[in-house]
């Protein structure tokens, strides 16, 4: 199933759009790009594997890496403080980062007290705390797992305004609605598998529709914050706008050294992911954009380009590197392919 690996590169890209703080682009990759990583990790999800020996694999594969990369993140910070502020500078970006790490926040926070973020990597915790919600459900009847999940998903919605919990269980409270419904779509499979390619096509068609009109109205949807936007209304949209982007991707895939190139990103996703949020976190951004705009007299629309394409070229150089390293993917639980010699 490559074209899955391409809808997960596809949607990386997006994250690392998505935090650019342009509006028009977010109203286009906040639609889908988080969501897609939820129903794909549901649709994989297996009934027969026990509860003990998943939540050792989930915090092997999510919890593990997270803790590397904000171990990076917290030196590379203290070095960057020292650098710029002396030894204060470097006590206060110990402080601040080691605080953010511990607490896993998405976002900063001024209430009840101050909670500082860490940035895109909640999404670690909360897909980690999705899966596992999601995973004890199973042992429950089907009505009674809707309920469970139902419930999961309103108390982190009702729950956001009031306090913001540690670990994003929050993010992950309504996490666990999308990765149960991937996990659904994976049961409905042979149904699906039965239908005439006309129904296939008119289903994709819609679903774009939807999305479309999703982007055209699109208001807020941040799933950091259990944000939902306009309430049921955008979680469909959301749906159809991972699904058509799911099954774009078969047709993507199709497409020599784009698909394969997409499908590369999307199996090392978790690379990615890590190393935007340390040049997210550290690299200053903010100076080469005012060093282009100021300096070089450049527009604003080309500032942006440069910095999307330096960026791009960063994090899949750096990617590229860590994947060719057996050590790394060891530490971040991915799995090792070793040859086989013949006899």
């Amino acid at each position: 199933m490559e074209f899955v690996d391409v809808a997960k590169g596809i949607a990386m890209i997006c994250i690392v759009l998505g935090h650019l703080g342009i509006s028009g682009i977010n109203r286009f990759v906040f639609t889908f790009h988080v969501p897609v990583f939820f129903l794909i990790s549901g649709y994989f999800i297996s009934e027969r594997e026990k509860l003990s020996s998943f939540i050792v694999k989930k915090l092997r594969t999510l919890i593990v890496p997270y803790f590397l990369t904000c171990g990076v993140i917290v030196v590379l910070g203290v070095l960057k403080g020292l650098l710029v502020s002396g030894m204060g500078g470097a006590l206060h970006e110990a402080k601040y980062w080691l605080y953010a790490s511990i607490y896993g926040a998405g976002d900063s926070y001024q209430e009840p007290f101050f909670i500082a973020s860490i940035g895109a990597i909640w999404f670690l915790w909360a897909l980690f705390w999705g899966s596992i919600f999601l995973k004890i459900s199973l042992k429950m009847k089907p009505v009674l797992r809707l309920v469970f999940v139902i419930a999961l998903f309103l108390l982190g919605y009702f729950t956001r305004n009031w306090f913001w919990f540690p670990l994003s269980i929050q993010a992950g409270c309504c996490a666990t609605l999308w990765v149960y419904i991937g996990y659904l779509f994976k049961r409905f499979k042979e149904i699906r598998e039965k239908l005439p390619r006309e129904c296939k096509y008119i289903v994709l068609l819609f679903s774009v529709v939807v999305w479309v009109f999703f982007i055209i109205q699109f208001q807020t949807f941040w799933l950091v914050h259990c944000d939902i936007g306009r309430g049921v209304v955008d979680i469909f949209g959301s749906l159809c706008a991972s699904y058509a982007v799911i099954q774009i991707s078969r047709y993507i895939w199709k497409i020599p050294l784009i698909g394969r190139g997409l499908a590369y990103l999307g199996k090392y996703s978790l690379f990615m992911l890590c190393i935007h949020i340390i040049e997210l976190d550290l690299f200053p951004w903010d100076r080469v954009r005012m060093l282009l705009t100021d300096r070089f007299s450049a527009p604003s629309f080309l500032s942006t380009l440069v910095i999307i394409a330096a960026k791009l070229i960063i994090i899949i150089a750096l990617t590229i590197l860590a994947s060719k390293i057996t050590f790394i993917k060891r530490l971040f639980g991915i799995k090792v392919e070793t040859k086989k010699e013949n006899v």
